[in-house]
């Protein structure tokens, strides 16, 4: 089976790069962050970050630049690809949208790729952009030429003498456009180069000044502004700044020589912020120089630990982001003076970030039958395991048993002196209970006086003037909150029974079947302002206020007969706007919010789905209605607040709808039925929620209102490998961390996690390492040395209960937990390599250490030389599978207690992954794709079948028996599949290559697994599979069924058509599969994140896809397909993540 739907479940979270702009509006301050293929836009506020827009981006961004046209009033951002697709945005203030003003292709088929990475500056006076992304060879973008026409962007070529450029910039007020660069040549010396761009021949001349023989680990250049002018230059040791190539000024603080500086931020000429990989930040200070010559003294101050910033961007009054690449991302306040912890900055707000992800396993937690993805994210110091769950999670405080079922919940204050909630008025059928809080005990009121308490309450609130309406079938009665003495009752004229009600703080509006009565609540008492007479019986009431107001003069109400919904002006009563809700079932309740200064309505049904409108209270407009199912039976909605507006859907399905980056979410609960919810904020429950569920109410607090949660467990180290042991209920994880020379011996580079709870003594041998460099420069030599070491994490607590450190050099490449034959427990088995000073020599020596828990302890309870590096490792029909440079070989645990070889293929160049299905061994090669194996009952392992298409593997798995899914070095995905029905030994003995896709993002793991309950009762998904990428995204690749495929991809044809793409980038372009040998369409995979957006399209641009667009029921063909029966079929697609 070789047919795919591929979504992503967790966007990218690592930041590549970030910038400050004025892009959507002219006084408006955003920051734009690129995160993969996305471009995430926020507002600047005195109280944070505020999400506006998220645009996808058809490929990863690799260079974000700003700049103001001439005559525009906001900055337009210039984007590159990796794939190198330029484009221009802006954006427009009326439609709200992200407009393209240009774009451009600077792919050349014969340049040769630059092994330091892209490159892009952009010069603001001379209005120009350079692009470094071919050896020898600038891209040079004229700003003021690239409106001038409606085709593609102009753009040259020049030609620059120096190959290997690792950074380089314009300098600031020069006469022409002159770039300064540092350059390294065939010796490996480095060296800095000025080149002025004229632009009119099209060619750099010779600049102004050279500087040969910098620093051999110079890597990072950085313009000083005016007045000062100049740049300086970033080393492993010094600090270099050049005015004019002669005149200089340096520095060299010992805190350089400790990490790498990845990335920089100019606040003005006289400050620079640095950042290094260690998560230091420093400022660098250009004092005014005391001499005649004026040059200026260096000073390197460190400002405190950050995380390990890989892009800064300055927004204002002291105000920096930090994005990480390797962790969380962190908005800071630069300080004056230092603070408690000495130092002068201070963390704001944290930005999850989950990239990159090493490995990771899917288990079930809970024991609810959903899947949790526990990954290994981070590097060195921000190294983290990252918890990732579908949907909101509620975290029990405490429960109560009623012993009956509860009807409803309202949390309501029995005083004047404290907004904090002192009692919970609790409905059951015929009865009344209230009960009181007494510190963190739950009792029923002994002092209720005049509340009614022998009757079903349909609704309770506290009102304004110290009020509190209690609200049953007969009246209404007004009680005095402080002395729950009654102060006035409301008895329906019409002598009905009250069936609906709803309040505010002051407006009470009641329906006695089709009667509708509005009162108000004033000093005096309650009032009734008016009563009309409907044509048909209330279903549902709403007269939330959506204003800062105490008041509101909008009325939402659902109708029984003609399953509608009105919004009425109050206090006539008098009908605005009417609005049928489609279907046969009544509508349950209805709710009018604001989500984003966006006015909504939305109306539950009585078939679990959702109806919702944009709306305009202002003049009581309604836009196109829309619908979402989140659940089978019916619901009612509850809005309550975190640090957000959001509406709680209480179902079979519970969820909560949200708001994000101007875009309605719809996320799943972490509880199976909720009859109702009802917010409360007391001393013991502070911003809390009561759940109820039969006769049971929970009382929680609600996590962070996303659509995946992601929980962190800080390390310390960096991750590496991770298996789940289901017998102890615990993680094996393996973690390396950077030991580096000193005086005394070896120190740790980071806290390690592992370190303080290890068992054994650290080692004290030290050895050469490698440590990853700066923004453009290559790999650094830092003298440490790799320390591997495993971990034993309590599946739920995930405290450390054993570790186990490894000799030196000794690194970890895989590790799994085994059943053997005839052991009644599993092992943690770990396979590692000793690696070489030679680099260039394979790893001759390796190891298989077995652990075990015996008498409530892990030990090691065998170790097995190998004669080569282990790559990866998987239990095996009761037997050990260990893939070993070039050789797939099965281990049996022998009566003696040892790992015996049985059988092994040597037939690839290195085999790095081994996946199993049955009898059958999937590998995966360095360069030779994939390879089917199969093991014999005699104790062989046979050839079955090969990829003979080139392929960088970076992860493998089987779909079935036949099907199988890789991914390679350049970010994509493919599928081969094995034809058993072949006559021929050939055809037997190939593995077809029938599906290709662009990920853009490179994929590090798979698992089998998904996100979401098993049980979810859908025909669409046969199989899927979870993928953690290196910019810390999750995806899910869900196996279809020929014809559900067959029809997704007509789908997908014409949304591709309908969507116009940013960057005019066609989708078929997008997703081919390209590497450097060779370019194939995309095929056998379907776009989910495409086919996804269908459900935000507007209704006009919804028909425009199904025109023509026809499916297939049993033995009936070309059906025509309608917006409603799409929208049903995607929302259950977005189920399975």
């Amino acid at each position: 089976m070789a047919y795919n739907y591929v979504v992503t479940a967790q966007p990218s979270t690592s930041v590549h790069r970030c910038l400050r702009a004025h892009f959507t509006g002219p006084q408006d301050v955003n920051l734009l962050v690129a995160k993969g293929r996305r471009l995430e836009v926020y507002l600047s506020a005195p109280e944070g970050l505020k999400p506006f827009l998220d645009v996808p981006i058809y490929g990863e961004i690799e260079i974000i630049l700003a700049f103001r046209p001439e005559g525009e009033k906001t900055d337009h951002i210039f984007l590159l690809t990796e794939r190198r697709k330029g484009m221009v945005l802006a954006y427009d203030m009326e439609t709200r949208e992200i407009v393209t003003k240009t774009s451009g292709d600077a792919y050349q088929r014969t340049g040769r790729p630059s092994d330091t990475g892209f490159i892009g500056v952009l010069d603001k006076q001379h209005k120009v952009i350079a692009l470094r992304l071919y050896e020898g060879l600038l891209k040079i973008i004229p700003l003021e030429q690239l409106y001038g026409s409606s085709g593609p962007m102009v753009a040259f070529d020049v030609r620059v003498e120096h190959l290997r450029i690792l950074d380089m910039c314009f300098l600031e007020n020069s006469a022409k456009p002159t770039l300064v660069y540092i350059h390294e040549d065939e010796n490996e010396h480095r060296h800095a180069n000025t080149a002025v761009l004229d632009l009119e021949e099209r060619e750099l001349k010779q600049g102004p000044w050279s500087r040969m023989h910098l620093e051999v680990e110079s890597h990072m250049i950085i313009p000083v502004p005016q007045p000062r002018g100049g740049v300086a230059i970033i080393g492993q040791q010094t600090i270099l700044y050049l005015a004019d190539g002669t005149e200089n000024s340096s520095t060299a603080p010992p805190a350089l020589r400790k990490s790498v500086m990845q990335c920089h931020c100019t606040l003005d000429s006289q400050r620079i912020l640095l950042s290094d990989i260690s998560g230091t930040l420093f400022m660098l200070l250009l004092q005014p120089g005391k001499g005649p010559s004026g040059v200026p003294e260096l000073k390197l101050e460190d400002l405190g630990k950050v995380t390990s910033a890989h892009s800064i961007a300055y927004l204002d009054n002291a105000v920096v982001y930090l994005g990480s690449s390797l962790g969380d991302s962190q908005l800071v306040r630069l300080l004056t003076d230092a603070n408690e912890e000495g130092a002068f900055v201070d963390v704001m707000e944290t930005f999850t970030g989950i990239g990159p992800i090493v490995d990771m396993v899917v288990v079930d937690q809970d024991g609810q039958g959903q899947g949790s993805v526990v990954t290994c994210s981070g590097y060195g110091h921000t190294g983290s395991l990252r918890i990732v769950r579908s949907g909101i999670g509620i975290e029990e405080v405490a429960s109560a048993d009623t012993e009956a079922v509860i009807q409803g919940v309202w949390a309501i204050t029995c005083g004047v002196e404290t907004d904090l909630h002192s009692a919970i008025i609790v409905s059951f059928i015929e009865t009344t209970r209230v009960i009181a809080f007494t510190g963190d005990e739950l009792g029923v009121m002994s002092d209720a006086h005049d509340f009614i308490l022998d009757e079903e309450t349909i609704h309770a609130a506290n009102m304004s003037f110290g009020y509190i309406a209690q609200v049953v079938g007969s009246k209404i009665i007004l009680l005095e909150a402080t002395s729950r003495s009654k102060k006035q009752e409301w008895v329906p004229p019409c002598n009905l029974p009250i069936s609906v009600v709803n309040s505010n703080s002051e407006q009470i509006v009641v329906a006695c079947a089709s009667h509708l009565y509005y009162l108000t609540v004033s000093e005096s008492g309650l009032t009734e302002e008016s009563h009309i007479e409907l044509e048909n019986e209330v279903s549902c009431i709403d007269v939330s206020v959506t204003t800062g107001a105490n008041r509101t003069d909008l009325c939402a109400i659902g109708l029984w007969k003609d399953i509608s919904v009105l919004l009425l002006r109050l206090p006539s009563l008098e009908t605005i706007t009417a609005a049928p809700l489609g279907g046969d079932l009544v509508s349950r309740s209805v709710v009018k919010c604001v989500f984003e200064r966006q006015d909504y309505l939305f109306v539950s049904m009585g078939d679990g789905g959702v109806v919702y409108f944009p709306a305009e209270f202002s003049t009581g407009q309604l836009g196109q209605r829309k619908r979402v199912v989140l659940g089978t039976q019916p619901t009612i909605m509850r809005s309550f607040n975190t640090s957000s507006y959001n509406i709680f859907v209480c179902s079979d399905r519970p969820s909560v709808i949200y708001s994000s980056n101007q875009k309605l979410l719809f996320a799943s609960v972490n509880f199976k039925v909720v009859d109702y919810v009802c917010p409360i904020n007391s001393a013991a429950y502070p911003d809390s929620l009561i759940v109820v569920s039969q006769s049971v109410m929970t009382f929680g607090k609600v996590d962070d209102i996303q659509k995946l949660h992601i929980r962190s467990v800080h390390l310390g180290e960096s991750p590496r490998r991770i298996a789940f042991d289901d017998a102890s209920a615990t993680f094996g994880v393996v973690v390396d961390r950077e030991m580096e020379t000193q005086v005394a011996g070896v120190r740790n580079l980071s806290n390690s996690h592992s370190q303080e709870d290890s068992l054994l003594p650290s080692n004290t041998d030290v050895e050469l390492g490698h440590a990853h460099g700066g923004n453009n420069g290559p790999r650094m030599v830092i003298n440490p040395r790799m320390v591997s070491t495993f971990c034993i994490l309590d599946m739920h607590t995930f405290d450390v209960l054993h570790t186990h450190e490894l000799q030196q050099n000794e690194i970890v490449g895989g590790m799994c937990v085994v059943h053997f034959q005839n052991e009644p427990a599993p092992f943690f088995c770990v396979g590692t390599a000793v690696v070489q000073n030679n680099e260039d020599q394979e790893e001759k020596l390796g190891y298989m250490h077995l652990f075990q828990w015996k008498d409530g302890k892990f030990v090691r309870v065998g170790k097995k030389e190998v004669q080569g590096s282990v790559y990866c490792i998987q239990s095996f029909n009761g037997k050990l599978l260990a893939a070993v440079n070039n050789t797939v070989a099965v281990y049996e645990w022998t009566e003696s207690k040892e790992l015996r070889c049985e059988c092994q293929h040597a037939d690839m160049i290195t085999c790095l992954f081994v996946k199993v299905k049955g009898d059958f061994i999937l590998c995966g090669d360095i360069m030779r794709s994939l390879t089917l194996l199969q093991y014999k009952m005699e104790g062989t392992i046979e050839l079955v079948a090969s990829d003979f298409e080139t392929n960088w593997t970076y992860a493998i798995e089987t779909l079935d028996y036949d099907s199988f899914l890789g991914a390679e070095e350049f970010s994509n995905l493919f599928t081969c599949v094995r034809d058993g029905s072949a006559t021929s030994d050939e055809e037997l003995r190939k593995l077809a290559t029938v599906g290709r896709f662009h990920v853009a993002d490179r994929i590090n793991t798979f698992r089998a697994g998904s996100l979401t309950m098993k049980d979810t009762d859908s025909k669409l998904r046969l199989h899927s599979v979870l993928f953690g990428t290196v910019s810390g995204s999750v995806g899910v690749i869900i196996t279809l069924e020929k014809d559900t495929f067959d029809f997704l991809w007509q789908l997908q044809n014409k949304l591709a058509s309908v969507i116009k793409s940013v960057g005019n980038i066609p989708l078929a372009e997008f997703r081919s599969f390209v590497s450097t040998s060779r370019r194939e369409p995309m095929c056998g995979f379907i776009d989910g994140d495409l086919v996804e957006m269908f459900l935000d399209l507007p209704t006009s641009k919804m028909e425009d896809v199904v025109d023509g667009l026809t499916r297939s029921e049993g033995a009936e063909r070309d059906i025509p397909v309608t917006v409603d029966y799409l929208s049903k079929y995607i929302e259950e697609l977005t189920r399975f993540h």
